[in-house]
């Protein structure tokens, strides 16, 4: 679900401050949020866009200044999401 995420995200103008993120992919767990994450963030380079990761037992503030970096993809638990 990678591959097509990235074909649309580099079909649309690139963020603006205080824009974004252009997709969310949502996992059950942390665990699987992390490996999402690392793997969206591999096939991602490729195409110049920042992936983010929000879930539990992570500090709070350091996701949040990820997010506001302009970030394209987030990856996240439902509670941390919320």
């Amino acid at each position: 679900f990678v591959w097509p995420m990235l074909t649309h995200i580099m079909d649309q103008r690139e963020l603006r401050r205080g824009e974004g993120p252009i997709a969310v992919i949502l996992a059950p767990t942390r665990e699987l949020a992390r490996q999402i994450y690392l793997e969206a963030k591999r096939y991602s380079k490729l195409y110049g866009c920042k992936v983010c990761a929000v879930y539990g037992g992570a500090s709070k503030w350091e996701q949040i200044k990820a997010i506001r970096q302009l970030c394209e993809i987030v990856v996240a638990t439902p509670g941390r999401l919320i």
